[in-house]
């Protein structure tokens, strides 16, 4: 063999080495051996959300979303994982600007590259009334929280509720019926303190900020109401007594009522009494010295009596 022959050989080598590396380490650096960053990122807001949605990289199977305020340092931020290429964000602030990071999950040791979306500013709210709450509970397993806005309409109410103390964000919440007023809580555990973060939403995406309430579990005697007379028969004189109707409506299931008569339209309850296990009586013999009643509900257990509703002046 002679001189250029070898070197001529021991070059084509050279070359057909290198370019076998070059491949191989193009492969290795390929997006699809890579946990790829997503694109293609776009977003829609409302006063209290943003809604992402987005491409996959390569080989994502999930993705964790930081949020924060704009300029916030990443790793501070609020942190919500997902499977899906679209996500909502609902516990932002109106009329305020966040930023977000998005990135690609390809394996527990493996992450992509996060994508960053500067500056994206929630809608202004119009939700600005006041929100206020009572709180009723004419059957042990039942609370009734009856919700009021002042702001006009509304679309519905949420509460959020757990025992006292708890966080917000951990406890179990629920939507009210829309347009209704009032939201049910049943078999709750007794003679427990619970708080309640109470919100109104004017509209889809905008509630007003949640209001915390507490109450504490203890059924109460319900107070009668819608309180009537009335004259069945007779007349009402000295000697001789009509018979008159007495009703009223009640919440729960009192075990009984009493009606207390009065003589002046200034008398407090106490005078002739009257017990009935209905929401109405006829009592006879009515005088014309008896100008009113009262009525209270009789409760069984530890909840008693409920306050005298009244007086109703015939």
């Amino acid at each position: 063999m002679n001189f250029k022959s070898t070197f001529l050989g021991i070059l084509f080598s050279v070359i057909a080495l290198m370019g076998c590396s070059r491949d191989e380490g193009g492969s290795a650096a390929t997006p699809e051996n890579k946990c790829g960053k997503v694109s293609s990122v776009i977003f829609q807001t409302s006063p209290s959300s943003v809604t992402l949605n987005y491409v996959s990289g390569n080989n994502a199977n999930s993705f964790k979303i930081e949020y924060g305020l704009t300029g916030f340092a990443q790793g501070s931020g609020k942190k919500i994982t997902t499977s899906n290429t679209y996500a909502e964000i609902t516990d932002l602030l109106p009329s305020t600007t966040y930023d977000f990071y998005i990135t690609g999950i390809c394996s527990s040791t493996e992450n992509s590259e996060p994508y960053k979306l500067t500056s994206v500013t929630t809608q202004q709210s119009s939700c600005n009334g006041t929100v206020s709450a009572e709180f009723y509970q004419y059957d042990p397993n039942q609370i009734i929280l009856q919700v009021g806005y002042s702001g006009g309409s509304f679309y519905y109410h949420e509460v959020e509720f757990g025992p006292a103390g708890f966080a917000l964000g951990s406890g179990t919440r629920i939507k009210g019926e829309n347009y209704a007023n009032n939201l049910y809580f049943n078999n709750l555990p007794q003679n427990q303190t619970y708080d309640f973060y109470v919100r109104t939403f004017c509209s889809a995406g905008d509630p007003t900020a949640f209001k915390k309430y507490s109450y504490n579990a203890v059924p109460t005697c319900p107070k009668p109401f819608n309180l009537n007379s009335y004259v069945i028969s007779g007349q009402c004189n000295v000697g001789m007594g009509a018979t008159r109707g007495f009703s009223w409506s009640s919440y729960g299931s009192p075990q009984s009522y009493t009606v207390s008569l009065i003589q002046n339209v200034n008398d407090p309850p106490g005078g002739q009494e009257f017990t009935t296990s209905n929401t109405s009586i006829a009592i006879s013999n009515m005088y014309c010295l008896w100008k009113g009643f009262y009525v209270r509900s009789n409760c069984s257990g530890s909840t008693g009596s409920s306050a005298w509703a009244g007086p109703f002046i015939f």
